[in-house]
C-alpha cells in the first residue's frame, strides 16, 4: 500500500507543476495588456520557458510512473 501512495503522491506534484504553467500562461496573456508590453512580454517568455522545462520534466517522470503502475498491474492479473 505504500508504494501505491507513494505513486499517487508523485502524481499530484506532477499535476500541480501543471497547474502552475497553466497559472503563468494565462497572467503572461493578461500582462501582455499592459503598457510595458516589451518588458513584461520578456519577463513572461523567461517564465513560461522555465515552466515548460519544469512540464517537459515532469511529462517524463509521468511516463515512467504510468509504465511503472502498468507493470505492477500486469504483473498483479497474472497472479
Amino acid at each position: 500500500m505504500g508504494k501505491a501512495k507513494e505513486h499517487l503522491r508523485k502524481l499530484s506534484k506532477l499535476s500541480e507543476k501543471i497547474m502552475a504553467l497553466g497559472e503563468s500562461l494565462r497572467q503572461a496573456e493578461k500582462d501582455m495588456e499592459s503598457i510595458w508590453a516589451d518588458e513584461v512580454e520578456k519577463r513572461d517568455l523567461e517564465n513560461v520557458k522555465e515552466r515548460m522545462k519544469a512540464v517537459e520534466d515532469t511529462l517524463c517522470l509521468l511516463q515512467l510512473e504510468v509504465g511503472h503502475i502498468e507493470a505492477e498491474h500486469c504483473k498483479g492479473g497474472k497472479k
